[in-house]
């Protein structure tokens, strides 16, 4: 009697570690997929086509002269789009994660058109909101590798508790675990296809309150909300793929705890 006692308590907490365990690596991925495209300058680049750059253009430039061209011909929208080019885009996306991840103390953004640059003007108010965003990049990279680390020992945990009869293993556990997180992740996703202003608009209210901005800061002519959008495919692509690997990961734990299950009878 107390034999079988003592195994039941011991399935239980192999559940409930399996259950932590995928709880907490549904999480990363979401928090890797969204983290890594966010800082990735390739993906910036792309989602800047979204933006109005030509618009900007215009309002930075103004009426420059441009050594080269007649006086007041930057006024003219043909022309600012056509100087909206990729290296303008890869410049400014560039100098932008740097400054979010850390790798510069200042961001002061400028676009160069034939050789000249042109300051962005930028309000205060968006130089905190943009202070407010570096501070949740470094948070979350924090959080991030400590959440790792605690699903490392966990897993560590499952394998060597496999032993005197017994598999330190719960499949039930884990995908109970997995599929809870993957509920919450998948309605966010649904949320922001099929109504990305609006999930945009709670993040600002809820989380972000110093990030609403009217049309008449320059900037937002930039981070429009189409260019947001962009982000989406690209981390529910990442976050796809690493959604396989934690479904998949059970074929190689599985059998490994079987195995020691067996080796330490």
């Amino acid at each position: 009697m107390q034999k079988t006692v003592k195994m039941l308590k011991k399935s239980r907490g192999a559940f409930l570690t399996c259950f932590i365990l995928g709880l907490l690596l549904v999480l990363l991925a979401a928090a890797f997929s969204l983290y890594t495209n966010a800082t990735k300058v390739e993906v910036f680049e792309a989602a800047l086509e979204k933006a109005d750059v030509g618009e900007l253009l215009q309002i930075v430039l103004g009426n420059a002269t441009i050594p080269g061209l007649p006086s007041g011909l930057t006024k003219g929208a043909g022309l600012t789009d056509s100087l909206a080019t990729p290296e303008l885009l890869s410049q400014f996306a560039q100098e932008t994660i740097d400054y979010l991840v850390n790798k510069t103390d200042e961001w002061k953004p400028a676009l160069s058109v034939m050789g000249i640059e042109f300051p962005i003007p930028i309000s205060d108010d968006f130089m905190a909101h943009m202070d407010t965003v570096k501070g949740w990049v470094d948070i979350g990279q924090k959080a991030f590798y400590a959440l790792l680390a605690v699903a490392g020992v966990l897993l560590l945990r499952v394998i060597t508790s496999s032993r005197k009869g017994r598999s330190g293993f719960s499949g039930a556990g884990y995908y109970i675990g997995v599929i809870l997180p993957l509920a919450l992740v998948g309605g966010i996703i649904g949320w922001a296809y099929f109504d990305f202003e609006g999930f945009w608009m709670f993040i600002h209210q809820h989380f972000i309150k110093d990030g609403i901005f009217s049309n008449g800061e320059v900037i937002m002519q930039i981070f429009t909300t189409d260019m947001f959008k962009a982000f989406m495919q690209p981390i529910v692509t990442t976050f796809a793929m690493l959604l396989g690997g934690i479904v998949l990961l059970p074929v190689v734990v599985a059998p490994l705890c079987s195995l020691l299950k067996g080796g330490n009878k």
